[in-house]
């Protein structure tokens, strides 16, 4: 344990001294990252005293939704830390076992200041279960379900080194998700019931009000044990060096030909735009929107276009740090390219507009099924204007915040507090169109006010990106060194 120990200090050195010279954070944005923190946790606490009456009821509906959100939070940490200080593979040379490794990178998840603001949240839930009808039993059962959410964190963490596991990781999140949808839209009482009798967040819940919490700690326990074995087994594929990639060739993107001399770029920020978990927290939103319009007999136009707002936040690090995903060596290899670096900024906005064209494309078969023409060409435009925002800001922030970005990680760097104003920015095109065309109604699109509307702020975000696209280019020449930097492993 002393080795641990040793390790863990140096760690928590290391992410200290890294922290403090990453200078992202300005008394400004410090200022406000306390407000925005201040706010979530008021509503969050707020929450607590209205759980605890109904567990005083034996009711657990906002008790059990308390904890999925804790669940959910706490892989942040976890799958969230875009770049560790030590990381497993890099102490395989030092006589540890393969416990004293699995020990370390449990305990690095701590030496981020998140984790233990996630940990002294979910520990605020003890405060309802004070009302229940058995407290002790409900305090057991919340600290091992936050256990279990910590090793199904690691877990899939782990698993996503394998590519096998993440084919199957991603049609079980997405059967999970359709199956859900489903089941609440259709409100399948009975099928909800059963189901939910073996979830974790049920299982915690039921150990303070039920009858039997002995028989719930104990399922839990063993799915915890379950997760324990298989985040120590899994961790095992972590401390091998990977294999060597196989080709490309066969596989959707060596298929894939993009014409024009931007192809080859755009095709590759498309593979590695592939491989950022910030992406795939689009794959609910789009997966409940078709299952909202298989559900209902008359699904609202209005629904197609918040939904396309909505889908923008969720893609932010791939548009506002658009070199991320490129290592040093990725850089050195387009200065060999015949492209001026108006040419390859644009390469990445192109390669940004074509992801959220294919999440786009999910939508439009049963849209236009059930929405019509109109609505799917109105959408299409929307997202086109709102793609000239969000890449218009992005062009600045990936080249004055950049940071690196790794695969299979959600993006962790940069100013959060710059983020958020850029994400509200590049928001308002899509407040302006939802609210022009809820006004105009679904009857009205294009014989109304809105379209000349529409057309008008379309003009103006296409000035504001080729203003953008000018003077961000001009400044990344200037810091080509600086972002080469900032993309070292």
């Amino acid at each position: 344990m002393d080795r641990v120990a040793t390790v863990l200090q140096c760690q928590w050195r290391a992410y200290r001294r890294r922290f403090r010279l990453t200078g992202n954070l300005t008394t400004r944005n410090v200022g406000l990252l306390i407000v925005l923190a201040g706010l979530g946790a008021i509503r969050y606490f707020q929450q607590l005293p209205l759980a605890a009456n109904q567990l005083a009821n034996g009711e657990t509906a906002r008790y059990e939704a308390l904890l999925i959100v804790v669940f959910l939070v706490w892989m942040l940490p976890v799958m969230g830390e875009s770049k560790r200080s030590i990381t497993p593979i890099r102490l395989v040379h030092l006589p540890l076992t393969t416990t004293e490794l699995f020990a370390i990178r449990l305990g690095s998840i701590f030496c981020s200041p998140l984790a233990w603001i996630i940990m002294a949240g979910a520990l605020a839930l003890a405060y309802p279960l004070a009302l229940a009808a058995h407290p002790f039993m409900g305090i057991i059962a919340l600290l091992i379900f936050l256990q279990l959410g910590l090793l199904v964190g690691l877990t899939v963490t782990d698993l996503l080194h394998s590519g096998l596991a993440r084919k199957l990781l991603l049609v079980a999140a997405l059967v999970a998700i359709a199956a859900g949808g489903f089941v609440w839209l259709g409100k399948r009482a009975e099928w909800s019931a059963s189901l939910k009798s073996l979830l974790p967040h049920r299982l915690a819940a039921d150990a303070a009000v039920s009858s039997t919490p002995l028989s719930s700690i104990g399922v839990l326990v063993l799915f915890t044990v379950l997760f324990a074995l298989l985040a120590r087994w899994t961790f095992k594929f972590t401390l091998h060096p990977r294999a060597a990639r196989r080709s490309q060739a066969f596989t959707f993107f060596g298929v894939l030909q993009l014409p024009g001399k931007f192809g080859g770029l755009i095709k590759k920020d498309l593979r590695y735009a592939s491989r950022l978990l910030d992406l795939y927290l689009a794959l609910p939103v789009v997966i409940l929107f078709n299952v909202y319009l298989v559900s209902n007999p008359a699904p609202s136009a209005v629904a197609l276009f918040l939904v396309v707002a909505f889908l923008f936040p969720l893609c932010l690090n791939f548009a506002f740090n658009a070199f991320g995903l490129d290592s040093s060596l990725g850089l050195d290899r387009y200065t060999l390219l015949p492209l001026s670096t108006r040419e390859k900024l644009l390469s990445k906005n192109l390669a940004f507009a074509a992801v959220m064209i294919a999440l786009y494309m999910t939508l439009v078969p049963l849209a236009f099924w059930k929405l019509g023409t109109r609505a799917v060409v109105l959408g299409f435009v929307e997202l086109i204007v709102v793609w000239l925002a969000y890449a218009s800001i992005g062009n600045t922030m990936s080249v004055k915040q950049p940071f690196k970005m790794q695969f299979y990680r959600f993006a962790s760097g940069g100013s959060p507090v710059d983020a958020l104003m850029g994400m509200v920015s590049g928001s308002i095109p899509a407040l302006i169109i939802v609210f022009l065309l809820t006004r105009a109604g679904s009857e009205a699109l294009w014989a109304s006010g809105a379209i000349p509307g529409i057309a008008l702020l379309l003009l103006i975000y296409l000035v504001v990106f080729y203003v953008s696209l000018k003077r961000a280019s001009r400044a990344l020449e200037n810091r080509w060194e600086q972002l080469r930097r900032s993309l070292l492993d």
